[in-house]
């Protein structure tokens, strides 16, 4: 699983899926599209798979307790090239890592995610 380390926001310092929330009028696949450019700089992939998800996050970077929900989708990406060296141009990422699924260490999301995702 690919997980970017969040510089800003309630998961600062935390690592988390690329991605965001939709543009006005923007489908799932041109968010995904426009994301992992932003964040990695990736333009070239082809999605062969994605899934609805849930998640509720009950605490932040800090250990506060919070009550936030993910609502999405997680899509299942073939890169066509290797990833670049990270220079993005997102203010909100600040390096990528790839991750097991069976020990995510990202955030609790994550960890939630793992446990409801079928292994591809």
């Amino acid at each position: 699983m690919l997980c970017v380390r969040k510089t800003r926001g309630p998961y600062m310092g935390l690592w988390d899926l690329p991605g965001g929330r939709p543009e006005p009028g923007e489908y799932w696949e041109e968010t995904l599209r426009r994301e992992l450019k932003e964040e990695l700089g990736i333009s070239s992939f082809t999605v062969q798979g994605m899934r609805r998800v849930e998640v509720h996050v009950t605490e932040d970077s800090c250990g506060n307790t919070i009550d936030f929900y993910h609502y999405g989708v997680v899509a299942d990406v073939a890169l066509a090239e290797e990833l670049p060296p990270l220079a993005p141009t997102s203010s909100d990422t600040g390096g990528y890592q790839w991750r097991r699924l069976d020990k995510p260490s990202c955030l609790s999301a994550l960890a939630l995610l793992a446990a409801r995702v079928p292994r591809v």
